[in-house]
C-alpha cells in the first residue's frame, strides 16, 4: 500500500511539473512569437513608411513639375493669342494696304480708257486717227491737247494690242464712253474704262458665280446683279456669297 502511494504521488509530482514546464514553455513561445511578430511589424511599418515617403517626395515632384507645366502652358497659350492677334493685326493690315494700293491705281485711271480690236500698222500715228475717228464717226472734237498719252500695251497673243487713251479732262472720257456703242459698230473696236487687274479679277470672278446675272465697273467701284434683280457692290476681298446674303 505504500508502494503504490508513493508511485501515485511520484506520479502526481511529475505531472505537476510537467504541467509548471509545459505553461513556462507556452509563455516564453509565445513570448517569443509576439517579440518576432512585433519586429516583423515594426520592419513592415518602416518599410511601408519609407515607401509611403517615396511616394510622396514622388507626388510631390510630380505636383510641382506639373504646376511648372501648367504655367508654362498658360505661358505659351497667352504667347500663341498674341502672336494670333499681331498676326492678324499685320493681315488686316496689308489687306487694306493692298485695298488702297488698288484705290489708288484705279483711281489715277479715272481719266483713262482702253480700246481693244484697234487695227495695228506699222508706223501708225495713234493720236491723229484717234482724233480724226471721234470727229468723222461720232461727230467729237478733241484736240492733241486734249489728250495725255496714248499707246498700246501688251495683250493676248494674236490680237492687236489694246490701246490705253489718258484725257487730260473727264469730260472728254465721258463724251466718247456716251458714244462707243456708235464707235463699236462702225469700227469694230471695244471701248471702256480702263480696269485694274485686281477689279478686272473681281469681275471675272462674278461673271463665273451662278447667282451673280451681271457684273460692271463704275466710278471706282465693282457692282453686279443678283438674281433677284438687286444691285450689290463688291470690294476685291469679298467672299461673293457672304456678300449676297448682307
Amino acid at each position: 500500500m505504500d508502494k503504490i502511494v508513493k508511485k501515485y504521488d511520484i506520479e502526481e509530482i511529475v505531472t505537476n511539473i510537467m504541467g509548471k514546464l509545459l505553461n513556462k514553455w507556452k509563455t516564453e513561445i509565445k513570448k517569443e512569437i509576439l517579440e518576432e511578430v512585433t519586429k516583423e511589424r515594426v520592419k513592415m511599418k518602416e518599410s511601408y513608411d519609407k515607401k509611403f515617403e517615396m511616394v510622396g517626395r514622388k507626388m510631390d515632384s510630380i505636383e510641382f513639375d506639373n504646376a511648372n507645366l501648367l504655367e508654362k502652358n498658360a505661358a505659351l497659350h497667352t504667347e500663341l493669342r498674341k502672336m494670333k492677334e499681331e498676326i492678324k493685326q499685320i493681315e488686316t493690315g496689308v489687306t487694306e494696304g493692298i485695298r488702297m494700293a488698288n484705290w489708288n491705281e484705279q483711281y489715277s485711271r479715272k481719266k483713262n480708257i482702253n480700246i481693244h480690236n484697234l487695227e495695228e500698222r506699222r508706223g501708225e500715228q495713234l493720236i491723229p486717227e484717234l482724233l480724226t475717228t471721234l470727229k468723222d464717226k461720232v461727230g467729237i472734237e478733241l484736240n492733241k491737247t486734249d489728250i495725255v498719252a496714248m499707246h498700246r500695251i501688251p495683250g493676248k497673243k494674236g490680237f492687236p494690242r489694246p490701246v490705253i487713251v489718258k484725257f487730260v479732262r473727264m469730260e472728254n472720257k465721258i463724251a466718247i464712253l456716251k458714244k462707243r456703242k456708235d464707235l463699236q459698230k462702225s469700227i469694230e473696236i471695244k471701248i471702256g474704262d480702263d480696269i485694274t487687274q485686281k477689279n478686272q479679277g473681281l469681275i471675272n470672278r462674278m461673271h463665273l458665280h451662278e447667282s451673280i446675272t451681271s457684273a460692271w465697273y463704275f466710278n471706282g467701284h465693282v457692282y453686279g446683279t443678283d438674281t433677284d434683280s438687286e444691285r450689290h457692290r463688291f470690294d476685291i476681298f469679298d467672299n461673293i456669297n457672304q456678300r449676297l446674303k448682307k
